[in-house]
């Protein structure tokens, strides 16, 4: 097709033809089929000739543009349909398959199927687009009800750009027949909430005439907007007006005829005729009939709607009956979600009366106050909480040990304590170094493994490399806090230390061989200290300093379960032994512990898991 080229349709067979500018009718909702899942295989791809598919009437969408579906025939022409369509067996029609997805690029291959002219207006020669009836077309094959395919086609559609608001609405209100909320709506469909509820008072609320004007586009969609919150004769009256003369009543003009503050005679609760009420009546018809003295015709439309309330509150059927004015620019037919909920237990349900200063009046039945459903929530949380407290108390704890978490702080204050007094006895370490030299399984290691490293170096240590840094940085320095690395190497090193004294010699030793007692291991955190570090531990005083040096923490108590730290709390001593009140939390718990922490050191208090003992 050249430059300025007009496509246009041929049709090469009598009888009705597929077109895009003709929109398919706003027919009702049909009838469900298929309701009941059934067992079906994974959906599959396959080519299906043209003719054996089916558009279904779930589909929301009802009207396509006639020039891109034009150009979308051309480009699968020449290309070829480069997209699956959706589809399902036809519930009816055996060998037909039911749309789903995909009805754009059905349409456009029917117009293929019809033969499509492709005519320059420059006075170049025309060419013929023509495909067979049986032309093939990629499907993927989904065995769904007719809820699903519903659920599918809108959700596909409502992503598309160029679907109507209408169109849209339809498709949101159908969900909403499947039990669907708003809330659901929008997040499968990824528009906001505010979005599908407006989209919803549209579908719901605009009449056979609203939608008329609007699929013709002699309203926009603000005017609609308006029409479609007003009901009976208000609404037949505004769409009236829309009709002979939409320029001259804009959505703001319409919007003001609906919220003037008359009392529609069409909306009164009370005998009008006994009232005596005068009537106005607009010889052009531009508003309903109102009464002409507003406020005794609202006095006497909420005392016939307070005998209604009354006569629904001594019929002793609900919790509750208000009576509630609606707002200005408000609905009837919703009510004030921060203040109500549409459904809630039985025994909280109640109705709500909603007018407006027109006299419109809508009886929600069934509704739950937000405050009450809200405490009635709490006290249910409370009673479940209590009950599953108690039947936890009631079964006897289960025998789960401690988690590691404890046992690594346990072996750490160990370790601290220990090779802390180790490094300031070098006979000690020397003792040990040959203790490890011809044992081969002994507790000992000279060095042959790298000493499971701890939070923060000992202080010891920390003194003894300052010591050496400071009396000889000939021989040593210290590039991180309580190392030190040698300075000369070789011979020159081992001449430098013979040099040395003894006791000098000694407390090198120590410096290196202090934490050569390992009493754990890395791949076991439960593992309890040897013989020999228990036997170490008890020489130097190891075991009196950590009683003297270990606190309890939180970190160290959040590793026991609730049954275990009520055990704990048993093996501290009788004076500083918190109380523990039933059913108490562990969050609770552990703040208790850890409150009484300094008085456990003072009394010397060290939990089993942290003891030297095997």
């Amino acid at each position: 097709m050249s430059v300025g080229g007009t496509i246009h349709t041929r049709p090469l067979h009598k009888g009705a033809k597929m077109t895009a500018a003709t929109p398919l009718p706003a027919d009702p909702t049909p009838a469900l089929r298929l309701t009941q899942p059934q067992e079906a295989p994974a959906a599959e791809v396959v080519c299906v000739p043209w003719n054996s598919l089916r558009r279904s009437d779930f589909n929301p969408r009802r009207t396509f543009e006639d020039k891109p579906l034009f150009e979308l025939a051309v480009d699968i022409y020449h290309k070829g349909l480069l997209q699956n369509l959706v589809v399902r067996p036809h519930p009816t029609e055996d060998g037909a398959y039911e749309l789903v997805a995909g009805e754009r690029r059905y349409r456009a291959v029917g117009l293929l199927v019809e033969g499509l002219e492709l005519v320059d207006d420059q006075g170049g020669e025309s060419a013929m687009l023509q495909v067979a009836g049986d032309y093939t077309v990629p499907v993927q094959i989904r065995h769904l009800i007719d809820q699903e395919l519903i659920e599918l086609a809108i959700t596909e559609n409502s992503q598309r750009e160029d679907v109507t608001p209408l169109e849209e609405a339809d498709g949101y209100a159908r969900l909403t027949g499947l039990g669907m909320k708003p809330d659901e709506i929008a997040a499968r469909s990824g528009h906001p909430l505010r979005r599908v509820e407006q989209r919803l008072t549209l579908a719901y609320g605009l009449g056979k005439e609203g939608r008329k004007l609007l699929t013709e586009d002699k309203i926009n969609l603000a005017q609609a907007q308006v029409i479609a919150q007003t009901t009976g004769e208000l609404k037949r009256h505004l769409v009236k007006l829309v009709r002979e003369n939409p320029r001259q009543y804009s959505a703001e003009q319409l919007r003001k005829l609906t919220t003037d503050g008359r009392v529609l005679v069409s909306n009164a609760l009370f005998d009008v005729e006994a009232s005596g009420l005068a009537v106005c009546e607009d010889m052009w018809g531009i508003i309903p009939a109102y009464f002409r003295d507003t406020a005794k015709a609202q006095a006497l439309h909420l005392e016939a709607l307070e005998a209604q309330a009354q006569h629904d509150r001594d019929s002793g059927q609900w919790a509750f009956v208000d009576v509630l004015p609606c707002s200005t620019h408000g609905n009837v037919r919703n009510l004030p979600w921060t203040t109500y909920r549409t459904s809630g237990p039985k025994e909280l349900q109640g109705v709500v009366y909603i007018h407006s200063p027109s006299g419109e009046m809508h009886r929600h039945e069934g509704a739950v106050r937000e405050e009450a459903a809200k405490a009635a929530e709490k006290a249910k949380q409370s009673q479940w909480r209590a009950q599953a407290h108690a039947e936890v108390a009631a079964q006897p704890p289960k025998n789960r040990p401690v988690r590691d978490a404890a046992h690594r702080i346990g072996q750490e204050a160990r370790a601290r304590v220990l090779w802390g007094s180790l490094a300031t006895d070098p006979k000690r370490c020397l003792a040990l170094t040959v203790q490890g030299l011809f044992e081969s399984a002994s507790e000992v290691r000279v060095k042959t493994e790298t000493a499971p490293s701890l939070s923060a170096p000992l202080p010891e240590v920390v003194a003894l490399v300052q010591r050496w840094a400071a009396e000889r940085p000939d021989l040593f320095q210290t590039h991180k806090e309580g190392t030190m690395v040698n300075g000369p190497h070789g011979t020159k090193f081992h001449a430098a230390l013979m040099e040395l004294s003894e006791g000098d010699l000694l407390s090198l030793l120590a410096y290196h061989m202090h934490d050569s007692l390992h009493h754990w291991t890395a791949f076991s955190a439960t593992a309890r200290p040897g013989e020999l570090a228990v036997h170490v531990a008890q020489q130097i005083g190891a075991d009196k300093r950590l009683a003297q040096e270990w606190t309890v923490t939180a970190d160290y108590l959040s590793a026991y379960t609730i049954p275990q730290l009520t055990a704990l709390v048993a093996t501290m001593p009788g004076k500083v032994q918190p109380s523990i009140a039933p059913n108490v939390g562990k969050k609770e718990l552990v703040g208790r512990i850890v409150e009484i922490a300094g008085a456990l050191r003072e009394a010397g208090w060290v939990p089993d898991v942290v003891r030297f003992q095997r």
